[in-house]
């Protein structure tokens, strides 16, 4: 039975999936973890699925299966909920198609997992210098972010945003996400906390910024759907409106 499903978003990533596919390979590879790998296709205009398709025979440790999405709502939250749907793990991770993340942490996700945590997620911003590749703008709205958090609903959260993340399939598809663009994120990390799930922080550092998942995030689009997913999760800490 498969464990972990790794849902892989993209979108016109033919230049960075390879190395995404081997980084997680050779993560894979080195752990007993029993694995499906997602890649979700959002209508790429390039060559990202065909080569896709090349890479299930390529990577057979990570027992590859392609979607393409057709004609649905494009943003990043929509592609997530698409790929939690056909997946078959007990546990789902999210990983970006641009080879961004430190997929070595995987293991160890897994295993707070089996212990009874809910999500898991790598954090920037508890050990020093893992946020060195992060541009300085996304720095300062992320801090500016948790401090949001932590003020409407009085916790304290070292990284609300980021998507390289691993949780419990069945309890978040209970408690529902809605969002469809990158603040499924956040929307994810608060549902979890308010319905007293554990919730497990992981220290990590990713790569420079590069074509792809982390490269598509273009803040002036995503921060009212930020806002308003932190803003629906004070409503619902307050009483004033069930958000799950």
């Amino acid at each position: 039975m498969t464990e972990l499903s790794v849902i892989i978003p993209c979108q016109n990533d033919a230049r960075t999936l390879e190395g995404a596919l081997s980084a997680l390979n050779a993560s894979i590879t080195h752990s007993s973890l029993n694995v499906e790998t997602l890649i979700v296709d959002n209508e790429s205009e390039d060559e990202t699925q065909q080569l896709a398709q090349d890479f299930v025979k390529k990577f057979p440790a990570l027992h590859i299966r392609v979607f393409a999405r057709k004609r649905l709502h494009p943003g990043f939250g929509s592609v997530v909920r698409y790929g939690m749907a056909y997946a078959n793990g007990g546990y789902c991770a999210l990983v970006s198609a641009d080879g961004m993340d430190p997929v070595e942490l995987l293991p160890d996700f897994v295993k707070r997992l089996r212990a009874g945590t809910q999500l898991v997620q790598c954090t920037r911003y508890i050990r020093d210098g893992d946020q060195k590749h992060i541009p300085t703008a996304y720095r300062l709205y992320q801090s500016i972010y948790r401090k949001a958090v932590a003020w409407l609903i009085g916790e304290s959260i070292s990284d609300t945003t980021y998507g390289f993340r691993a949780f419990d399939r069945v309890f978040v598809q209970a408690l529902g996400t809605s969002s469809k663009r990158f603040n499924i994120c956040p929307e994810m990390t608060l549902k979890v906390l308010l319905s007293g799930g554990k919730i497990e922080y992981l220290p990590g550092q990713p790569k420079p910024f590069r074509e792809g998942g982390s490269a598509k995030f273009q803040l002036p689009y995503e921060i009212g759907g930020y806002a308003f997913v932190v803003l629906r999760a004070a409503w619902h800490k307050w009483g004033l409106l069930r958000w799950f």
